[in-house]
């Protein structure tokens, strides 16, 4: 299998934090990110594991045609997402060995592709799991002090904003096409068990500083293209049950999310929903300009992804025409869509900076 991802829809997190009835949004110090190849920047470059997209096609349209790592022909949300809140439009990674002060101030990704919730996700794939993520960010907090002081990196960490997305591949490699864990949990335990490992997470958070975080729920996972390949390769249809299951958990994660915010004193934990959202383009792709919504632009787009989508593999002739980039990941379009939705719906709601800030 490739790299699977957690949160499509992630550029919906935006939702939350910015000021509706005004243009301004909110004034974070900086941006931290954790989870899955979603939203990493190229941590995976400097790690020893096949999963790694710093080949091309990838990068095909990202400025300079460079394959930067992201799983993608382009930029992904953690671009957008910094560039919306005017912190900063590019997050470096965090093990990248020439990561200035600056960009230590300014926005950081210790996101992994394939990584999880669940240590077991990343046993073969050697990639960092959510356990390590969080002692590199504990290296972080130990960076900012040298550089600012004690007490500012203090404000800066209790003033940032922190998004988390993972899950995805915990199902994928633990529970659908690798049933391990299916031999200890039906799917309503197994789905309880990661939210036990997301919740110790948000409270490893908590204990370390961070007041702000926004949690992603699950995409519709079966409605991947390599899913699909797996699944329903002729019809090549959603698989209903593992989109029943990803709705499921996300409705046990909003209730859970709420319940851990009441009790930290002084923390704002947001849930977002990506699955609904997803699946709106996949109903009516020609309301964004897709023609393809069950197959990547690399390759066939059925089963290519991580190593198997590379300059041997013919790409399609226009990526914005296809929601996916591989067999896995969305294209650039997709999150530059799924940004311009969210800025749509936030004109509908009314949110205080100050529940977040």
């Amino acid at each position: 299998m490739g790299i699977t991802i957690t949160c499509f829809a992630f550029i919906l997190l935006v939702q939350h934090c910015i000021i509706i009835n005004a243009k301004s949004v909110p004034k974070f110090p900086a941006i931290l990110i954790f989870g899955d190849s979603t939203v990493d920047t190229g941590n995976n470059n400097y790690i020893s594991t096949i999963f790694q997209g710093n080949h091309c096609p990838y990068g095909e349209n990202f400025p300079g045609r460079i394959p930067t790592g992201r799983f993608s022909d382009g930029k992904l949300v953690p671009d957008f997402l910094a560039s919306m809140l005017g912190i900063k439009e590019y997050i470096p990674p965090f093990l990248q060995p020439d990561l200035s002060n600056h960009d230590l101030l300014t926005g950081v990704s210790f996101a992994s592709a394939g990584s999880g919730y669940d240590d077991l996700t990343t046993t073969t794939t050697k990639v960092i799991p959510m356990s390590d993520q969080i002692k590199y960010f504990e290296q972080y907090i130990q960076k900012l002090q040298l550089i600012i002081g004690e007490e500012k990196a203090q404000k800066l960490v209790s003033g940032a904003l922190v998004v988390v997305s993972a899950g995805t591949n915990d199902f994928i490699f633990n529970f659908y096409d690798i049933p391990t864990r299916r031999h200890q949990y039906n799917i309503t335990g197994y789905q309880d068990f990661l939210q036990s490992l997301l919740q110790n997470f948000v409270e490893d958070l908590y204990n370390l500083g961070i007041r702000n975080m926004l949690v992603a729920g699950l995409p519709p996972v079966g409605c991947l293209p390599i899913q699909i390949t797996a699944k329903s390769p002729f019809l090549r249809k959603c698989i209903k049950e593992e989109n029943f299951d990803a709705q499921s958990y996300n409705v046990k994660l909003a209730t859970l999310l709420k319940q851990i915010q009441d009790a930290l004193l002084g923390s704002n934990i947001l849930y977002s929903d990506s699955y609904h959202p997803f699946m709106h383009m996949i109903n009516h792709p020609k309301k964004y300009g897709f023609l393809k919504t069950r197959r990547g632009c690399c390759g066939s787009g059925t089963y290519e992804a991580g190593p198997f989508c590379n300059k041997h593999r013919p790409v399609c002739k226009n990526a914005s025409e296809y929601l996916f980039w591989d067999s896995i990941h969305p294209g650039e379009s997709a999150y530059q869509h799924l940004s311009n939705m969210a800025m749509k719906k936030l004109r509908h709601h009314k949110l205080s900076h100050s529940k977040i800030h």
